[in-house]
């Protein structure tokens, strides 16, 4: 039976972006039938306030370091003013194909925003999301997903998640939340602090997530 790790987190948050990416880095190495279930917790709405760009570029410089596959400098023509259009279609795709295409969507979102330098809050960056997801997940089809974000209220999970998250031990983003009932902060990654407007990054441990992932799903290889 597939099991599943829900991660809280925001799309834009390139600490999410590298947990989650190693937790399913992880699961394929190791053959687990595991989903990491994307959960919905924008920081535009715990912070009441977007995200400054300086905030994400430097934080962004900072994480290429230790996986440098998977940013670029961002260089597209427009900045993100809201995520929600895209934790809208990771709902809309959970709605239509279930978690595991949710998480390839909101995975891909990551990879479009941090590798690509996507515009993810307006329709055509969804599209082009979308296009590198099915790239993911073949059960991915960009026009269907793309018609249930217009013509449904995805936006009404997306609030219900984050109500949700009120209730829970989440120290920020990534939160992951084990089968198990435990919880783990930005595996591997939380010795950092920012000082003189820069981010410095101390101890790591690349390898936490895959081992904090095999210890928790004892058993659940596919």
């Amino acid at each position: 039976m597939t099991i599943e790790v829900d991660v809280w987190s925001d799309i834009h948050c390139p600490w999410a972006y590298v947990a989650v990416h190693r937790l399913r880095r992880a699961r394929d190495a190791h053959g687990l039938d595991v989903v990491f279930a994307p959960r919905a917790w924008p920081l535009e709405w715990v912070n009441r306030r977007g995200t400054p760009r300086a905030i994400v570029t430097t934080e962004t410089a900072a994480l290429a370091g230790h996986e440098p596959e998977l940013f670029a400098a961002y260089d597209g023509e427009s900045w993100p003013s809201t995520f929600l259009p895209a934790f809208e279609l990771v709902a809309a795709t959970r709605r239509l194909y279930g978690v595991r295409a949710a998480e390839d969507v909101d995975f891909a979102l990551r990879l479009a925003f941090f590798r690509d330098g996507v515009d993810v809050s307006i329709r055509a960056g969804l599209v082009e999301a979308l296009v590198i997801a099915s790239e993911l997940n073949a059960d991915v089809v960009p026009a269907a997903v793309t018609e249930a974000w217009l013509r449904t209220s995805p936006r009404a999970d997306v609030a219900e998640d984050f109500q949700v998250s009120g209730g829970l031990p989440i120290q920020g983003s990534p939160q992951i939340f084990w089968p198990d009932g435990s919880t783990t902060h930005n595996p591997g990654m939380t010795d950092h602090r920012w000082r003189g407007g820069l981010v410095h990054i101390g101890q790591t441990d690349p390898d936490e997530p895959g081992r904090l992932l095999l210890a928790k799903t004892a058993g659940s290889r596919g």
